[in-house]
């Protein structure tokens, strides 16, 4: 695992900043004050980013675009970028839906647990009441941020660039009230995690037909 992060130093850099913001804020701020103050923070053209850019963590994008850019491996080792790619996103699949569901079933969502708390709602944005725990995109943004950056890991700015793209993603969320600080949070360790476990179950097989070329 070492041998990962050091090859990808330049994504973790930026994403254990952006982690270690999170829990700070996390483990010393209530989650209501937390929440209101990111929501004080809205603008017009905020509104309309996030709104949209949300959906590129949508699992049913995700799938796509991992098939895509693993087909645009053909020549170079496409079956295990694919392979490494499916079995990221089924971990992450299966252990969020699990947690949502099994564990974490009666977790509210910020409109529902802040009825007692007038809060900006961005215009066009259907708010969710339940399953806030963990987020499901934020997990689907970083497992999928990790996949890219790993296959464009000889580009330092390629890789900040991910790093940063799995942020505004997360972020985005709380932004449009649809989760809390602590469900993107754990969600994002939760894709980091879900591609360590497929890199390294993987490892040998994408070195021997991928990493060479």
């Amino acid at each position: 695992m070492g041998e990962l992060v050091k090859k990808l130093l330049p994504f973790y850099t930026v994403t254990f900043i952006f982690l270690l913001v999170v829990t700070i804020t996390v483990f010393t701020t209530d989650k209501t004050e937390a929440h209101l103050a990111v929501n004080t923070l809205h603008s017009g053209w905020q509104d309309f980013f996030f709104r949209y850019y949300t959906h590129l963590a949508d699992g049913l994008t995700i799938v796509i675009l991992t098939f895509i850019i693993s087909m645009s491996f053909l020549k170079r080792g496409w079956l295990p970028v694919l392979s490494l790619g499916a079995i990221n996103l089924v971990l992450v699949g299966a252990i969020v839906q699990s947690l949502k569901q099994f564990v974490f079933y009666d977790a509210a969502r910020p409109s529902a647990f802040l009825v007692n708390h007038p809060f900006y709602k961005v215009p066009g944005v259907d708010l969710h009441i339940a399953n806030s725990f963990p987020s499901g995109h934020s997990a689907a943004a970083f497992a999928f941020f990790s996949f890219l950056a790993y296959l464009l890991r000889d580009n330092k700015f390629a890789q900040i660039t991910c790093a940063i793209a799995a942020v505004l993603a997360a972020y985005s969320r709380v932004y449009l009230s649809q989760h809390f600080l602590e469900d993107i949070l754990f969600g994002s360790v939760i894709g980091l995690c879900c591609f360590l476990i497929a890199y390294l179950l993987l490892k040998g097989w994408l070195k021997r037909s991928f990493e060479r070329n």
